[in-house]
């Protein structure tokens, strides 16, 4: 059955453009257009529509209101944004609102990559499940404004280093961060870094994105209160995490694209244990009752309670944020190595950190088992001996 996308835009010609551009996608996608926002939503009330792709300035009416009713009404529709209009306020606006943003003239392949990638996440996380649960969520979080203002700076003629540590400046908690990472033992600086453009141009702007994402996004959650359950351990948790991936990505001999990526996947990981607190709180207390009461795994628990995982769930929101491919499957398969359709480094190098992170301490006692591990998996792909080296560089990294 084609997928449908509606298009919300004014301009005749661009309508005229994009059925140009998007012919030959017709036997996979059912294109609906919708002149102003008005008629978009009586398209939306009397069909069902998977992308809604608007633009945000209209004659009349607004599309970021129309954006904020499908967020409100029909969350399980992936909203974008194709704008013409660089105003920084709507920009900001329309973090919350919108899944992507996507400035004209858009390349038609960047386009039309997106769209698919929407289209992939439900394909690959396709389980009634976690759509069940998607639709329990009535606001998937878009990326932080801080990120986006980050990657708008980043993106003009006079970008600089010094930019982007301004940028972090305006965090207190982002900046002592950024500062307490690159003032760790992992990057061995002879002095004590104090300025975070210096941290910026140290870390380098991937990792600096990174945790400008995954800080901001734990931000939203930072009221959160459950018995048994601590923001801030899982905040350690995802940066011990990306920490042991680069180890095990230094470890590994991968370049420092690859490695950044890696820390990336890492940071990312566990995220969708935050929509599950913040959006299923009854079911969330309900898992976290089963994990004190039974000996258990998170997963498990997640299954029994709602269907489901937080990596399914973290996946999903990831990839609608348009992260690369191998960071959102790093995300969906830490816990399951065999779910995965074709087998990638990174899926293994993340499950591996996961598990020295929930070690805890008794990674650094050489003769204690580290549990989670899929022994089978790493044994069948000639990974099974490298956990000695890769546990022993983490020790080292810790202490």
């Amino acid at each position: 059955m084609p997928k449908t996308i509606l298009f919300v835009d004014e301009e005749e010609f661009i309508q005229k453009a994009l059925a140009r551009r998007f012919r030959k996608m017709r036997n996979e996608w059912d294109i609906k257009f919708a002149s102003s926002p008005i008629e978009a939503a009586r398209a939306l009330a009397n069909e069902s529509v998977d992308v809604i792709i608007t633009e945000t300035v209209f004659s009349e009416h607004s599309g970021l209101d129309l954006l904020k009713a499908v967020q409100q009404k029909l969350p399980q529709i992936v909203r974008i944004i194709l704008s013409g209009y660089s105003d920084r306020d709507v920009i900001l606006k329309s973090v919350d609102l919108a899944h992507q943003y996507l400035a004209k003239p858009c390349d038609d392949n960047a386009l039309q990559e997106t769209i698919i990638r929407a289209f992939m996440m439900q394909e690959l996380l396709n389980q009634k499940a976690l759509k069940n649960a998607i639709s329990q969520i009535d606001s998937l979080p878009s990326l932080p404004s801080l990120y986006m203002e980050l990657v708008e700076e980043l993106k003009s003629e006079n970008a600089s280093i010094q930019t982007a540590g301004d940028i972090i400046a305006k965090d207190l908690g982002l900046t002592t961060t950024v500062l307490k990472l690159v003032n760790s033992s992992f990057f061995g600086l002879p002095r004590h870094i104090s300025n975070p453009a210096h941290a910026a141009s140290l870390l380098g702007l991937d990792l600096i994105k990174a945790i400008v994402m995954t800080s901001g996004t734990f931000d939203k959650f930072k009221k959160l209160r459950f018995p048994g359950f601590s923001l801030e351990q899982l905040w350690a948790h995802a940066m011990a995490t990306a920490s042991f991936a680069k180890c095990i990505g230094n470890q590994c001999g991968l370049d420092k694209k690859q490695n950044d990526m890696a820390f990336m996947a890492g940071l990312l990981h566990d995220i969708g244990k935050l929509l599950i607190a913040a959006h299923l709180p009854g079911e969330f207390k309900q898992i976290l009752k089963i994990l004190k009461n039974n000996q258990t795994c998170a997963s498990e628990a997640e299954f029994e309670t709602i269907g489901t995982s937080h990596a399914a769930i973290g996946a999903y929101l990831l990839g609608l944020w348009g992260l690369p491919k191998p960071i959102v499957e790093a995300a969906a398969y830490h816990h399951d190595l065999n779910a995965a359709k074709e087998s990638n480094e990174l899926n293994a190098i993340v499950h591996v950190a996961n598990a020295f992170a929930n070690a805890g301490t008794r990674l650094c006692e050489s003769q204690i088992q580290i549990s989670g591990l899929d022994d089978q998996f790493l044994q069948k792909n000639g990974l099974l001996e490298q956990i000695a080296p890769w546990r022993s560089a983490c020790v080292e990294y810790i202490e």
